[in-house]
């Protein structure tokens, strides 16, 4: 049975993480962290959704201290300093990654093809400001979010596929979205409770966004407290 993979060559192993693994069954995706050594050394990547934002500057201050590399799904442009904030990304090594230009779910998700060309709206846009093609995109929600149906998904993977490009969930969720604006504390609770912390490699989801302002200090409190169970860090891509 063929599948459709996003695939993270592991620079320390052999044997790469699988995510999202989608049969053309239309199964449920499943992320699946594979190891080939239990004593191997693990990764952690950071992973920001719905920026830029007044915040990324504050986060790529602390990346850049750590050098550390992140990930970001970049969502369309939201101010004067969009285009500066993804050069600045783009230009201190960290991947970006799409997350739709328009981020407005009964557009993007009303038809495949509809979010298709949303993403490929986007990936042009950014071509635009930093002169690198975006080949790797998140759902908004997520591929298992209430708005999507499984179909829906298998349909834009045989696409994205076709088009070269790879598409990551989570496994790691800060739960910075919605609600109260969480303190630095909980965000990190809500990442290190995660079943994968320890098991494995571990891709977190955080969020960039000006109601969120303590995704900063977060970060902080996660690098320190991953590097002590002995993880490295690195980029999605």
């Amino acid at each position: 049975m063929k599948k459709f993979f996003g695939v993270i060559k592991l620079k320390s192993m052999a044997v790469p993480l699988v995510v999202l693994a989608l049969s053309t069954v239309l199964a449920s995706p499943v992320l699946n962290v594979i190891k080939a050594d239990a004593n191997a050394e693990k990764t952690v990547y950071f992973t920001f959704d719905d920026g830029p934002s007044e915040v990324t500057e504050e986060i790529l201050d602390i990346l850049k201290e750590k050098n550390i590399k992140a990930t970001f799904f970049v969502i369309g442009p939201s101010g004067d300093k969009t285009d500066e904030r993804i050069y600045r990304i783009f230009s201190e090594g960290h991947t970006i990654g799409l997350h739709t230009m328009s981020h407005d779910y009964d557009k993007i998700y009303s038809s495949p093809k509809e979010f298709m060309e949303d993403i490929e709206y986007e990936r042009s846009w950014v071509y635009s400001v930093t002169g690198e093609e975006c080949k790797i995109f998140r759902f908004p929600g997520g591929s298992m979010n209430s708005t999507v149906e499984r179909w829906f998904i298998a349909e834009v993977t045989k696409e994205a596929e076709e088009k070269d490009y790879i598409w990551y969930d989570w496994n790691a969720d800060a739960k910075d979205s919605l609600g109260r604006l969480l303190s630095p504390e909980e965000i990190a609770e809500n990442v290190l409770s995660s079943e994968a912390v320890g098991a494995g490699d571990v891709i977190v989801l955080m969020h960039d966004s000006s109601t969120r302002t303590t995704a900063p200090q977060a970060l902080r409190i996660l690098i320190d407290e991953f590097e002590k169970m002995g993880y490295s860090f690195d980029k999605l891509g």
